[in-house]
């Protein structure tokens, strides 16, 4: 793997949290309130940490019947989290006011959860999955569903079969979704903007490679205040920052071993805090590192 050596532009670290000591991979990590909550891989626990330093951990979060979790998102409105589970498949919700867990959906096989300002769940489901994920030969086509909060499908929107191997979703204030996808074995990893009929409007991508025009398992998307789109490049340990036309990328973030001994640090995921300006990024060493975005 090969990592173009460009310095951190625009961001600011403020801190680095451990949530796992056994360096299990990070899931999922969003804000809600004055509070951080994480998942990570094969874990039935949200760890809870304050969003002002020293980012102290509070009582965690057990949700029994939880597997395997792969995403986190949070409801400012209502007050809740939802979690998708990749084995049992469900979509979890769970009150932080009084700790009360449903399983607010069933039976979907979901990579990516994300929730608009007006309380909106959007989910990213897999379809049409072939092929072996140990044998690098695994495939798979995508649907994004978009739910009201009281679980009514209020839109089904079917990927493109170019779209090979999504990954993420979010969906911008001017209705239309973001979507990365690819893995390093897929012919083509990018980002895409469709609108609400599935049509792409806009696309960044190439074949696998390390270039900044290029993306390697473009594992999680957010976006910040201006509606930049920030993908973690996990396959290039990196974090890129693309303007609303998805081009012009630029490396935000990158991870280096310290020795020749070491690895890579990869990010897994990401979210970006309007009302903070921070981004968390969750990384396969089960570490979040908060970066104060400066620009």
């Amino acid at each position: 793997m090969c990592v173009i050596d460009e310095r951190p532009r625009g961001v600011q670290k403020v801190a680095t949290i451990t949530v796992n000591e056994d360096e299990t991979d990070i899931a999922g990590v969003t804000v809600l309130g004055d509070r951080i909550y994480v998942v990570s891989y094969m874990s039935d626990v949200i760890a809870v940490f304050t969003l002002q330093q020293p980012f102290r951990r509070l009582q965690d979060i057990v949700v029994n019947g939880l597997q395997k979790p792969f995403d986190i998102a949070a409801s400012v409105n209502i007050g809740c989290l939802y979690v998708i589970d990749c084995v049992s498949v469900p979509v979890w919700r769970i009150s932080v006011d009084d700790g009360a867990v449903v399983q607010w959906l069933t039976e979907l096989d979901a990579l990516s959860v994300s929730v608009t300002s007006e309380d909106k769940v959007v989910l990213l489901v897999m379809v049409d999955k072939e092929g072996s994920w140990d044998e690098h030969s695994a495939t798979w086509l995508g649907e994004v569903r978009v739910y009201s909060p009281d679980t009514v499908m209020e839109t089904v929107i079917t990927l493109s079969p170019d779209v090979t191997g999504p990954l993420s979703v979010v969906m911008t204030t001017m209705k239309t979704f973001i979507v990365t996808y690819g893995i390093s074995w897929h012919n083509i990893n990018g980002v895409c903007e469709l609108d609400m009929t599935g049509r792409v409007l806009k696309a960044f991508g190439s074949s696998p490679g390390c270039d900044v025009g290029q993306l390697n398992s473009p594992w999680h998307v957010s976006l910040d205040a201006k509606e930049r789109v920030i993908v973690a490049d996990c396959g290039n340990s990196r974090v890129l920052l693309m303007n609303k036309q998805l081009s012009s990328p630029r490396v935000l973030l990158t991870w280096h071993p310290q020795l020749p001994s070491d690895e890579d640090d990869y990010p897994m995921t990401l979210d970006y805090d309007d009302h903070t300006g921070c981004l968390l990024v969750g990384l396969e060493s089960g570490h979040v590192d908060v970066y104060k975005v400066i620009n």
